[in-house]
């Protein structure tokens, strides 16, 4: 049977699952009190920011960023324009802005986190 949906309806589904290339949840965490944001530095990839995330309270909930080219994401074609790809991490993070927010970023990933 197939099942007739409005566009409304499959958003949160379509956005996690867009989000999904781009942020890699490095540490989840129950009632958390403040997310952090991770943007690697050039060449980086999200992991970077693991041994970060296990030292920090349980309180913080960290998502790194995982730049196309980079790590699981290597066959995913690079962006090279700075402003497009500042754009794109905007258009995938904005769902996560529900409640306090950090950013946090290293090197050009510090450059990324302020683009916008």
């Amino acid at each position: 049977m197939i099942r007739a949906t409005r566009l409304e309806d499959d958003m949160p589904a379509r956005a996690a699952a867009d989000r999904e290339p781009w942020i890699r949840s490095l540490r989840p965490a129950s009632g958390h009190a403040v997310k952090l944001l991770c943007f690697p530095h050039a060449g980086g990839s999200a992991s970077y920011y693991v041994p970060l995330a296990r030292s920090l309270p349980e309180f913080v909930e960290v998502y790194g960023v995982q730049y196309p080219g980079r790590q699981d994401r290597f066959a995913d074609p690079m962006i090279d324009d700075l402003f497009v790809l500042a754009e794109r991490i905007h258009e995938v993070l904005t769902p996560l802005l529900d409640g306090p927010v950090a950013f946090f970023g290293h090197s050009m990933g510090g450059r990324r986190s302020r683009s916008r």
